[in-house]
């Protein structure tokens, strides 16, 4: 289990060198603008003292970790682990999401509806995604469709985040949103 973990691990940190390398190579004015505004939250519909994770289909696989920040920014900081332990560890340790631009994004909660918007590392230029759902309670969120700003590529979605306390949350500060 461990050599598998330390593999997984290690294709995570390779995937984000190379996506780093090539960051560098492209010009980031191409990419899309986020659409949805920079916009403080000071709700309590959802906690945002830790982060929102997935549960794999084998109902054991933690992935897809979101942290949430009271000034509206949110970073998905990738990877996939075994346990929360190994989830957390893995949060503490990881710093290459600083200087990746499609780890970035922001969000808006009205009333139930959460949506955050990000890039995503399909190909250059980034293209910004909206992704959209209820919120269910202050530890849970499920989000049923994606789509870009201008309306093109709507996809139905079926994705249930729940909620970690976790401290200390990795820094809000990027360079890709002010």
């Amino acid at each position: 289990m461990k050599l598998i973990s330390k593999i997984n691990k290690m294709k995570c940190l390779i995937l984000f060198a190379l996506s780093m390398l090539f960051t560098q190579c492209f010009s980031i004015s191409d990419d899309d603008e986020l659409s949805l505004p920079l916009t403080l939250y000071a709700g309590n519909e959802l906690r945002i003292d830790g982060y929102y994770y997935q549960i794999g289909y084998d109902e054991k696989t933690i992935y897809n970790p979101y942290v949430f920040y009271k000034n509206g920014i949110i970073i998905s900081l990738g990877g996939l682990a075994n346990s929360f332990e190994e989830m957390d560890e893995y949060l503490k340790k990881t710093q290459l999401h600083k200087r990746v631009k499609y780890a970035w994004g922001v969000f808006v909660i009205e009333g139930n509806t959460i949506k955050f918007e990000r890039w995503y590392p399909s190909e250059r230029p980034y293209r910004a995604f909206v992704r959209e759902g209820a919120i269910l309670n202050d530890t849970t969120f499920h989000i049923t469709k994606s789509y870009r700003a201008n309306g093109t590529e709507v996809n139905q979605k079926d994705e249930i985040y729940h909620f970690r306390e976790f401290s200390p949350k990795p820094d809000s500060t990027n360079p890709y949103i002010k």
